[in-house]
């Protein structure tokens, strides 16, 4: 079956609803913000007073469509969610469907001649549903919430096991606060009830693009081991040079490659590290030297790492004896501007994102996936 993703580490893209709101330097040249600019109704309005679109029902659908393929095919494959918004989002204001209407929730049958009213089921992941406004008692109706459409993703993880579901979020503090729990005791495990459920198939990242980012949501992410089995960054756009440092060290007296992460080191490091520069008319500068940095430190701590491009904006300073692929002479395609101080621009790549691995120096032709321990 072939793939629904332009994006290298993913084979699906999933957007339960459409929006957000920056909160950080990563976020300055957002391109879900820009695509929603140009379809505002579909893609919402981005901001605290802008619009959160929920999915249409035929896109609920497809997760189902894709797990039931990836089961006969006998792999698992990997689902981006949610590449236009933020699944752990504080937000408050009122969910909307992409003709503009406010979307209730109730708990109640719907009427068989649908009217005005849009709603979703309360008590399960059932459709949004049109009931008729004559037949809304006081009380019956409320507003949909985004955590509602939250409760309902997860209901959609549980039934596609055959789905590795990646969050990539930039508010991981709330993720914690958001996460379900578990309604009932599980089964012969006294005292579960209220705690947080462990998703198998459930991929958590933050996103960071400096060490200012790193250093705030790092540790916070590092505070969901519990919740499934695979913690990590996306490092993209990388906007400045990234130390991890802690974050994928060893912590126990063996050598790296003796350990393989002992329970010792399972709670304190992260599994899997994504890196990419900016891409786009506006793209910042992304310095090749900090890939090949976080790159390296992901060799040593034995943490697989996976890069994406280096790019729109590309900038180096090449080790001795590297050859850059292309560069052959001065009629080359790929030229090298230099800033006086050693720094040089490449030019004349022809991915223009610098997502081709074959454009790039070998020592950074590096995409690597975690091995998922308890799925």
């Amino acid at each position: 079956m072939g793939k629904n993703s332009k994006i290298e580490w993913t084979d699906h893209t999933f957007n339960p609803w459409r929006g957000c709101q920056e909160v950080h330097t990563g976020c300055d040249n957002c391109y879900a913000r820009t695509l929603a600019r140009r379809n505002p109704a579909v893609l919402g309005v981005w901001g605290p007073n802008g619009t959160r679109v929920v999915a249409s029902e035929a896109q609920w659908r497809q997760p189902l469509k894709w797990d039931r393929e990836a089961a006969a095919d006998g792999v698992r494959r990997r689902v981006f969610c949610a590449s236009l918004a933020d699944v752990f989002e504080d937000w408050r204001g009122p969910m909307v469907d992409s003709a503009g209407r406010t979307l209730y929730v109730h708990d109640c049958q719907p009427s068989p001649e649908p009217d005005r009213y849009v709603a979703m089921s309360a008590d399960g992941p059932g459709a949004l549903l049109e009931i008729e406004r004559d037949n809304i008692e006081p009380g019956m109706v409320r507003l949909l919430t985004l955590d509602d459409v939250r409760v309902r993703l997860f209901w959609l993880i549980d039934a596609t096991p055959n789905l590795d579901w990646i969050y990539v979020t930039k508010r991981p503090e709330n993720v914690r606060r958001m996460w379900p729990k578990n309604g009932f005791p599980d089964a012969g495990v006294p005292g579960t009830l209220g705690k947080h459920r462990h998703f198998p198939n459930v991929w958590l990242l933050t996103s960071i693009s400096d060490q200012k980012t790193a250093d705030a949501m790092v540790p916070e992410l590092l505070k969901c081991r519990d919740l499934c089995p695979v913690l990590g960054v996306s490092a993209e756009p990388l906007l400045g040079p990234v130390d991890l440092g802690e974050a994928i060290k060893c912590r126990c007296s063996e050598s790296i490659s003796e350990c393989q992460y002992c329970d010792m080191c399972l709670d304190s490091v992260l599994d899997w590290v994504i890196i990419g520069g900016e891409s786009g008319p506006d793209a910042r500068c992304c310095d090749v030297e900090w890939i090949r940095d976080l790159v390296s430190q992901c060799k040593t701590a034995c943490v697989p790492a996976f890069v994406k491009q280096l790019g729109s904006r590309q900038s180096t300073r090449l080790p001795d004896g590297e050859r850059w692929p292309g560069h052959t002479g001065p009629v080359s395609p790929v030229q090298f501007c230099g800033d006086g101080f050693g720094n040089f621009s490449v030019l004349g790549l022809t991915d223009r994102k610098g997502g081709d691995p074959t454009e790039w120096p070998v020592g950074l032709r590096v995409r690597q996936f975690p091995e998922v321990r308890n799925a």
